[in-house]
């Protein structure tokens, strides 16, 4: 059991071996992973990141097929999104709101206004952020986000994390330097993703409306 914790912990040192000896099964392995990291609660501790960067090099360093990679990835990413949100509308609902009356009235309104206003743009960054990723899905399906706006930008969101993450390992990966340095390449990618989140928010708040304004 100790070294099956281990493994899970450290899946993504361990990838490259499953690669040589389950080609095939790997795939499968995956999407389990992405799936329950995301559209699961309790299984937030799953490798993130990293992980798909180390996906990435790998099937460059194995000439495997990247195109089906990525596109087991994102539909891993979607799903679990989608699972995110069902869980939330449905046992969260239930559980935490109905039953547990957490959290309170005024805490949902609070959260059912953030997601009504930020859902759309936070559901293209919030893969890339450790627990917000399996959370955010979840007080989604609490709140009762719009469906429509929710699915539309979680699967955006989906489509940019693992393309971001899954390519810059591919053709990234396996150079000396980024290896030994693997943490602090993701941390730098992350802290480039927020700036621009934030860039783009001072943009939407104080300069648009000046030029809207000088247009009028």
């Amino acid at each position: 059991m100790i070294q099956l914790w281990h493994i899970i912990l450290n899946f993504d040192a361990h990838l490259p071996q499953l690669v040589a000896m389950h080609a095939n099964l790997v795939y499968l392995i995956l999407f389990s992973v992405v799936f329950l990291q995301i559209g699961v609660l309790p299984f937030f501790f799953l490798p993130s990141n990293p992980f798909l960067f180390v996906c990435g090099a790998v099937w460059a360093a194995s000439q495997l097929n990247i195109f089906l990679l990525i596109l087991v990835l994102i539909s891993a990413a979607i799903l679990g999104n989608s699972c995110g949100y069902w869980l939330g509308s449905t046992v969260g609902q239930a559980f935490f709101v109905d039953y547990l009356k957490w959290p309170n009235q005024a805490a949902l309104d609070k959260t059912r206004i953030f997601y009504d206003k930020h859902g759309e743009k936070g559901f293209l960054v919030t893969l890339f952020l450790p627990v917000i990723r399996t959370l955010a899905p979840f007080l989604a399906g609490i709140t009762n986000m719009s469906i429509v706006k929710f699915g539309r930008s979680a699967s955006l969101g989906a489509v940019i994390w693992v393309l971001v993450c899954v390519l810059a390992g591919y053709f990234f990966g396996n150079i000396s330097i980024i290896k030994s340095h693997l943490g602090l390449v993701t941390l730098l990618g992350l802290g480039l993703v927020i700036v621009a989140f934030l860039i783009k928010k001072v943009w939407d708040k104080f300069v648009k409306p000046e030029n809207t304004n000088i247009l009028q």
